[in-house]
């Protein structure tokens, strides 16, 4: 092995130890020029802070009142709308309602606004509100058929015409003047649609406002059949009452007492008195008012349309028959009749007190006033006062 001398060696480790100082000192300086051309990287992002459950409980309640606040309102709404019979805008807030309950927690039972909202919408779909549509529409499922509109519009405008032909009686209920256009805004909001679609032409009528008085024309039936009937029961119990015989041949009733007494002003007949005074010969005067009707009244002769003779009867019947058939009083004309009257209440038949009702004696009236002057009166001769048989 040759050898080089030592002072050849120890030149070449001096240079080898040179270069590797270079090498490194050209790398460390690419790499920071290298880090210098790349984009800066964002910074990490912060550790995430530990939130508060109790806050998160706080939110929760405070957004599931808000919602129960809403629905509520929306209920009331509803109701109101109900009222005024604006079923669409029942049948809106009703959907509302149940769209507000999917926001609230399943843990929480909201079944009574649930089935308030139910039968808002089975009230509106009972007058005739489409509320499948309302629904679908609400979900955003709305888009009609090919050539459903045109479809639609001539069939209002066929309704239209027909209530331009109506021939019958103007009614509140009926809606003739109605356009095409109003027609058909009306079957879309009030009619649920069958398998032929809708139906303008029953627009013309008012249905909702026909099926109310319907219903309250049921209401009025039911209570006026209570009352006739609780009607009939009274008086069916006072004409029981009514067969009730008294005990003897007079019955008084229980305040007979009561009513005598107050009766007891009247007594005499006098029914009204003025303030007396008296004049310089020390008479009193004063102006009164008396009821003679009880001693002017003239009984009818009473007599029964039959006797308790055969013979009578038969008499009477013959004499009637001949009246009927050889006289002028059932065959002639009225004033036959009314001359044949007296005839037949001599045969019998005709009750003068059933027809011509109580009977006042106006000179039995004459009478008593000729009374009252003979006592009342200063005379200074005699005087004779002729009375009735």
């Amino acid at each position: 092995m040759k050898r080089l001398p030592l002072t050849i060696l120890s030149s070449l480790l001096c240079g080898a130890a040179t270069l590797a100082q270079d090498d490194r000192a050209l790398i460390e300086q690419t790499a920071q020029d290298q880090a210098a051309a790349r984009p800066t990287a964002p910074p990490p992002p912060p550790a995430p802070v530990a939130q508060d459950e109790s806050l998160n409980a706080q939110e929760l309640a405070a957004r599931t009142e808000l919602t129960l606040v809403r629905v509520r309102l929306e209920l009331v709404l509803a109701r109101k709308a109900l009222h005024v019979s604006d079923y669409r805008a029942a049948a809106d807030r009703a959907l509302a309602v149940q769209a507000l309950l999917k926001e609230l927690p399943a843990a929480l039972d909201a079944s009574e606004h649930e089935l308030q909202a139910e039968g808002i919408l089975a009230k509106a779909a009972k007058a005739g509100v489409d509320v499948e549509t309302l629904r679908r529409q609400a979900a955003g499922d709305a888009t009609p058929l090919p050539g459903f509109d045109d479809y639609l519009d001539r069939q209002a405008q066929a309704a239209e015409r027909i209530g331009r032909r109506y021939s019958g009686a103007d009614r509140a209920e009926v809606s003739t003047a109605a356009g095409a256009a109003d027609l058909r805004r009306q079957a879309l909001q009030r009619q649920t649609p069958t398998d032929h679609g809708y139906r303008p032409a029953r627009e013309i009528f008012d249905t909702p406002s026909i099926l109310q008085q319907d219903e309250q024309r049921l209401y009025y039936e039911a209570a006026l059949r209570k009352l006739y009937q609780t009607d009939e029961a009274r008086r069916t119990v006072e004409a029981h009452e009514a067969r009730v015989a008294p005990d003897g041949d007079v019955a008084y009733p229980d305040d007979w007492a009561q009513k005598s007494a107050a009766r007891e002003k009247y007594r005499g007949g006098r029914v009204a008195k003025s303030d007396s005074w008296v004049d310089g010969s020390g008479r009193e005067w004063f102006v009164a008012l008396y009821d003679t009707r009880d001693l002017i009244y003239e009984p009818p002769d009473f007599r029964l349309p039959f006797s308790m003779f055969a013979g009578e009867n038969l008499r009477d019947a013959l004499d009637r028959e001949a009246l009927r058939q050889r006289s002028q009083i059932f065959n002639g004309y009225a004033e036959d009749l009314a001359a044949g009257i007296p005839l037949l209440r001599y045969f019998g038949g005709v009750d003068d007190f059933e027809y011509r009702g109580p009977k006042y004696n106006l000179q039995k009236q004459q009478e008593i006033i000729g009374l009252i002057n003979a006592f009342t009166q200063q005379v200074t001769e005699a005087k004779v006062i002729p009375l009735g048989p």
